[in-house]
């Protein structure tokens, strides 16, 4: 799978799209941070489930049913296995923990992060 160049964050953590956004940026690519449930053309979502997981949840079934084919992870702690079950049934492509979201922006920034095994 290419890197995307586009991605938006669907998340209240205005720190993270920060930090999100200059990482994007530094290899050309962009991030927007959806505010609501107007998600843009992008070639990537990622959906903060740690707060307002119903409504998210929900974004993500409706995200689903309109893209078939669009990459869509969610994020939340790494103790939240229903959720994260919950997340997959409504048509994530994939969960990930908050820790490794972190990595993959800081990787994005150029930072030699290691790969979890």
């Amino acid at each position: 799978m290419r890197s995307p160049r586009s991605l938006a964050l669907v998340s209240d953590d205005l720190m993270f799209a920060s930090q999100l956004q200059t990482a994007m940026r530094r290899v050309g690519g962009s991030c927007a941070l959806v505010v609501g449930d107007t998600v843009p053309e992008v070639d990537l979502v990622f959906v903060d489930l740690n707060r307002d997981a119903e409504a998210r949840l929900e974004l993500i079934a409706e995200l689903r049913a309109v893209h078939e084919r669009l990459p869509i992870v969610g994020f939340c702690h790494h103790e939240e296995r229903e959720l994260r079950r919950r997340a997959l049934a409504e048509g994530a492509t994939r969960v990930i923990n908050n820790g490794a979201l972190q990595a993959v922006a800081l990787r994005l920034s150029g930072v030699n992060v290691p790969h979890e095994e």
